[in-house]
């Protein structure tokens, strides 16, 4: 990186006036900026290699910019910072990228603080890391500087990949370019760079798996596994020493994350996992004690939980079985861990796969989501619902060749002692302001007002898809009905049932069904809860039912809510119906309103109308849709509490058939 990159503060690139500068390093410097059009805080990217301006290099860093910056402002995922503008200044040999600006903070300063980090938030990170870089996989594009401070934390609690394609623009695509490495600019981080980068062979997305694994390492224990006084140490331990042993550092974790974390960082590019979700998934299985690391489970493709079963053996080869992403709403808590794998992973919006043809033989590809714009909850606050990301395909695998033979030890010796003497600078990625913990909107009354999500988000048109299928409708099991109508809320139920509707919840009755409205501009959710029927209280197990379906183009969560904790207290359980055609059971912390995933699946054909029921007995929470069991889960939070039905943010459906029964 260049000197004087910090003399830019009230120069205008762009539409952008520079205020401060808030991180540099060897990619790079970030300044905080403010937008004129529109006007908002911004940050945006400065890249000014020592290259003389008007060169032949220089013009090759130019045009390799452009084009990298244009396939990276096509990436649309919300675990990924988004390009909203891009530019160059010749007369200041620069290039400049205009990103959100993000308050939260990065890994590298939650681990600073907290010296590292526990099981279940390396999870819900890891999880959001994995969706962002398997996008980005399926695009063709790779990272190659994973590292803690390229993960920045929104305040809504959700983790965004930064630097996406930067490695790329400041590296030499071909022989005739190599030049930038030796002029002071290394792509990527020597502590986290895989064998094949610090040899300079031939890079694929695996090298960013093994990025991904020593990232994990690094958050699990608060070190790093190869420590090195130069760039020679480091490339040796990258290239021929063994990771260091884990669970030696943390004896209080599962040993086979250990196992985990060796197949990720392999030497051998072959050997490692292909996708970050594969990684996630063992990891997962590891935290709930369903991972089994012999050599013959390590060959088979991930375990499928049947969408209606609640349990299987983990030994079954099947389908991969996608695992949750925790909630970004809000620092997950150490509960639940005893049913974490649900059959599918959430997906992002951006997601333009063909939907799968039936529930349990393929996972869930399906059109885009949209981000929600609150949680289902309760009266009071509710964080943020995390992304849901549904598997990519994996990306293709070229034949594999043979293992490599020693001699690269000696081409690896030579190329870092190349690097020493070319002055090579290893910049450590940018810090950002200390991490802002997301505050929630609390109302007088009983309603909630919930923080807003991210504003950037594109919804994209969906490729063509098959149409899904799903089994023919059934009949959920349930015992005696205590009660049942079409028209719900206030206004609108005469069968006898008392309604608390909140936040200003739009219906419009009719004979056969009622239309649920959430018209709030804000981040709102609405909804209505059944407190009594024929003015008495219902019991504590029941089976809820109802008949719901989106109308028109309404792209919004919905589904149902059971046991909702009384006044102002903040545990509830939610079904939600995700509009990218898969589903979620959640639980709420009773105090904090923090929320956790129980389990989730796909759901095929989710704009249809959907009959959606769950059973509330004792601890047990079983979930169908038209009569078929798509999932169950176990809990204890919770043993009372009502039930009702909750629409997000520019969401409208319809109701019908709503009934109570005893289970």
């Amino acid at each position: 990186m260049p000197e004087h990159v910090d003399n830019f503060v009230g120069k205008t690139l762009g539409n952008c006036t520079l205020e401060r500068l808030l991180g540099q390093g060897g990619m790079g410097a970030v300044y905080l900026a403010q937008q004129q059009r529109p006007s908002r805080k911004v940050a945006v990217k400065i890249l000014k290699p020592s290259i003389a301006a008007g060169s032949h290099h220089f013009e090759e860093f130019l045009q390799r910019f452009r084009r990298e910056a244009d396939v990276i402002a096509r990436l649309e995922h919300i675990n990924i910072t988004p390009i909203y503008e891009y530019g160059e200044q010749e007369d200041e040999q620069l290039a400049y990228l205009v990103m959100p600006y993000f308050s939260g903070g990065s890994l590298r300063e939650r681990l600073a603080g907290q010296g590292r980090l526990s099981l279940t938030e390396t999870l819900n990170y890891g999880a959001q890391i994995a969706s962002g870089l398997d996008y980005a996989h399926t695009h063709g594009i790779l990272h190659r500087d994973l590292k803690p401070s390229n993960f920045l934390l929104h305040t809504d609690g959700r983790l965004v990949l930064a630097d996406f394609g930067i490695a790329r623009i400041l590296e030499g695509q071909t022989a005739a370019t190599p030049t930038l490495t030796s002029t002071g600019i290394l792509p990527g981080t020597p502590e986290y760079m895989a064998p094949e980068m610090v040899q300079g062979r031939e890079v694929d997305h695996r090298a960013d798996i093994y990025e991904f694994g020593i990232v994990l390492y690094q958050l699990l224990s608060g070190r790093l596994p190869f420590i090195g006084t130069n760039l020679y140490a480091l490339a040796i331990s990258h290239v021929q020493e063994p990771l260091p042993s884990f669970h030696q550092l943390r004896p209080d974790l599962p040993q086979g994350i250990d196992d985990v974390l060796q197949k990720a960082t392999a030497k051998q590019k072959e050997e490692r996992y292909d996708t970050a979700l594969a990684l996630m998934q063992d990891l997962q299985r590891v935290a709930t004690g369903t991972y089994f690391s012999t050599d013959a489970d390590r060959n088979e493709p991930p375990t499928l939980r049947s969408s209606n079963r609640n349990d299987i053996a983990p030994t079954t080869p099947a389908q991969p079985a996608p695992y949750p992403i925790p909630s970004a709403g809000a620092t997950p808590t150490e509960a639940p861990t005893h049913d974490l794998t649900p059959t599918s992973l959430p997906i992002s919006q951006q997601n333009q796969q063909t939907a799968p043809t039936s529930w349990a033989s393929a996972p869930s590809t399906n059109p885009p989501y949209q981000t929600p714009a609150s949680l289902p909850s309760q009266p009071n606050a509710y964080a943020p619902p995390p992304p849901y990301q549904t598997p990519y395909p994996v990306p293709p695998q070229g034949p594999q060749p043979p293992r490599r033979q020693s001699w690269w030890l000696v081409a690896t010796v030579l190329f870092a002692a190349l690097l020493l003497v070319g002055g090579v600078a290893i910049g450590q990625q940018l810090a950002k302001n200390a991490s802002a913990t997301p505050t929630p909107d609390t109302s007088p009354t009983a309603t909630t007002t919930i923080g807003a999500t991210a504003t950037y988000a594109t919804t994209t048109t969906p490729a063509a898809t098959a149409t899904p299928t799903r089994p023919p409708a059934t009949q959920t099991p349930y015992g005696e009905r205590l009660y049942q109508t079409n028209q719900v809320g206030q206004s609108c139920d005469s069968n006898g049932g008392t309604w608390d509707d909140y936040n200003g919840i739009s219906t419009s009755c009719s004979s056969k069904s009622t239309i649920l409205r959430n018209t709030t501009s804000g981040a709102q959710l609405q909804g209505t809860f059944l407190t009594q029927v024929h003015g008495q209280n219902y019991g504590t197990n029941y089976v809820i039912e109802a008949q719901l379906q989106q109308q028109g183009g309404s792209t919004s969560d919905f589904g149902l809510y059971f046991r909702n904790q009384p006044g102002n207290q903040q545990g509830v359980y939610t079904l939600l119906i995700h509009p990218n055609g898969t589903w979620n059971a959640y639980v709420y912390d009773n105090t904090t309103g923090a929320p956790s995933i129980l389990t989730g699946g796909s759901l095929p054909g989710s704009h249809t109308s959907l009959k959606l029921a769950v059973i509330a007995n004792g601890q047990t929470f079983s979930f169908y849709v038209d009569g078929h069991k798509i999932g169950s889960t176990t809990n204890n939070s919770y043993s009372i509490g009502t039930a009702g039905i909750a629409v997000d943010t520019g969401g409208s459906i319809s109701v019908s058939q709503f009934a109570l029964y005893r289970p």
